[in-house]
């Protein structure tokens, strides 16, 4: 059962550790917690002095931070990953498939589902096909996810269950890959997954709610007292307000529910929740276009290693412009998924144009990936949030490259210009697409390379960000770009969401910094466990 406490009501005071954002220019500050708020910082001396009742938690050193902010996420579906096919960073396909062969033979009834993997780890980096997975499963339907959620691999029993053949025509915004013959190859994306999905059996009400359970409490085990929930649908907002009802979210959510023209009305009819609460609808998720892996992200020009598709357009920029204007009118946050440099140019262009004088929040771009130098510089301007993940490049740049060609590898994950061109910058992991590690995050934004410590250098290292500008990313500038400047931060009369970390946050070398985990965690002023 999920719990959240109900926040002590004498004064606590948090004493023994450096304070991060360090406002008051002490080295060793002590933080008083009254309620659900920060009472008091300054010296655990003149602290003790004024709250003599106090309860005092001494700290070993270390440093005390603002609870992590997840800034884009699908908790439904990381929490889906403990009950399917876990397919995350396996190395090939022949691997791929004992692990699927494996699943099955411990799970014996219903459809295999699944999700995470990527033909860009394999040797040759092509995609697999349903032949494939035929040999494993046999006439048993499966259907597995790419890592980033815009592929779907399906045998031949899940195709003839969806009723797919080579006489089917690709849907606007998805394709169905197909041999020289013009036959599905079983590798579907986009809006093409949604053939497959409308056969798949639907899950009771019950299993989403453990999905999202599980979910929140992987988030909460990493760090984050809050989380922005990128996607979903009447059910998911259903789950949502049936656990706060009963007090049992762990951690704030804020959730951004897929596009849908009847939810829509439904939702937005509502004023939007502006006092801080464990959860709260505050957006839309709209698409602008696929992923970069599978060739689905819009480019401006024809990919480097397939010239004859320059990706897809999920939605009519157009329409999508007009269905974001209307969210920011209701007084809601519209947050676009651009990947391409096309589609980041259409959000530049667009949804910088809806945006009216007095608005509360601005528009999201989420992922921002492939920019061009023009537009990344522009998104300041345009009044844009840049909503970035940087585990896509620690795990993305090896292939990044030829995709893009050398002359268009500038326009890769751009977040220094993003900062000097006056945007908001939002750090998130896009989990379970990429892991959900802030640590691992954190030190990917300031080397720009994965953990292995590739590639030498850096990828692109003149867009490297600082210790502390990453911090802020998934603190105080993400709870900002939420509209609540009384989270995210240590100053009295914030929300008590606090993490602290058993190290000086601030002076470890990266490799140190991958390897920190959670110490203790204070959420809305009372101490969570992190099992």
């Amino acid at each position: 059962m999920l719990a959240t406490p109900p926040p002590p009501p004498s004064v606590v005071i948090l004493a023994g550790a450096e304070l991060w954002p360090n406002e008051g220019g002490l080295k060793a500050q002590a933080l008083a917690i009254r309620g659900t708020k920060i009472a008091a910082i300054g010296s655990a001396k003149a602290l003790a002095q004024r709250f003599p009742k106090a309860q005092v938690v001494n700290l070993a050193g270390g440093t005390l931070l603002p609870g992590f902010i997840e800034g884009h996420c699908h908790v439904e579906s990381l929490g889906k990953l403990a009950f399917y096919v876990d397919l995350g960073n396996v190395p090939t396909l022949g691997k791929a498939l004992e692990v699927v062969k494996a699943w099955s033979a411990s799970n014996r009834e219903g459809w295999i589902q699944g999700r995470g993997w990527d033909q860009n780890l394999w040797p040759g980096q092509t995609f697999p096909s349903a032949q494939d997975l035929d040999a494993v499963t046999g006439t048993r339907p499966a259907a597995l996810r790419r890592v980033d959620g815009h592929a779907l691999w399906a045998n031949s029993a899940a195709l003839a269950a969806a009723g797919i053949t080579s006489t089917t025509t690709d849907p606007k915004g998805g394709q169905i890959l197909r041999d020289g013959k013009g036959t599905p190859t079983g590798i579907l994306l986009d809006n093409a997954m949604d053939l497959v999905d409308k056969a798949l059996p639907h899950p009771t009400l019950a299993q989403r709610e453990a999905w999202v359970g599980q979910g929140l409490l992987a988030l909460q085990r990493l760090g984050f007292t809050s989380a922005c929930d990128m996607g979903g649908d009447a059910s998911t907002l259903a789950i949502y307000r049936k656990l706060a009802a009963a007090k049992a979210l762990p951690i704030r959510v804020f959730s951004y529910f897929d596009y849908d023209a009847k939810l829509v009305l439904t939702e937005l009819r509502q004023p939007r929740i502006h006092q801080l609460s464990h959860f709260q609808v505050q957006g839309v998720k709209f698409y602008f276009d696929g992923a970069l892996g599978s060739r689905g992200a819009r480019m401006l020009a024809p990919y480097a290693d397939v010239p004859a598709t320059s990706g897809l357009w999920v939605t009519d920029p157009e329409t999508l412009a007009l269905h974001a204007s209307l969210v920011l009118r209701a007084g809601y946050q519209p947050a676009a998924h651009a990947i391409g440099d096309a589609a980041n140019h259409a959000a530049v262009d667009l949804l910088g144009k809806i945006q009216r004088k007095g608005d509360a929040l601005a528009p999201r771009v989420e992922h921002a990936q492939i920019v061009s130098p023009e537009d990344a510089a522009a998104f300041g301007k345009a009044g844009l949030v840049a909503s970035v993940q940087p585990m896509h490049m620690a795990d993305d740049h090896g292939w990044t490259p030829t995709r893009l060609g050398a002359d268009r590898l500038e326009r890769a994950f751009p977040w220094r210009t993003f900062l000097k061109g006056g945007a908001k910058l939002v750090f998130g992991s896009d989990a379970p697409i990429a892991d959900a590690n802030p640590f691992l995050a954190l030190a990917a934004a300031e080397t720009r390379q994965d953990a292995a410590g590739d590639p030498p250098g850096g990828f692109r290292p003149e867009q490297r960000l600082n210790r502390a500008e990453g911090l802020r990313a998934y603190t105080q500038a993400t709870a900002e770009v939420l509209g609540h400047r009384d989270m995210g931060t240590l100053k009295v009369g914030a929300v008590a969401d606090l993490l602290w970390i058993q190290a000086p946050v601030l002076d470890l070398k990266p490799e140190a910094l991958r390897q920190l985990r959670p110490g203790r965690m204070w959420v809305n002023g009372a101490e969570v466990m992190l099992k």
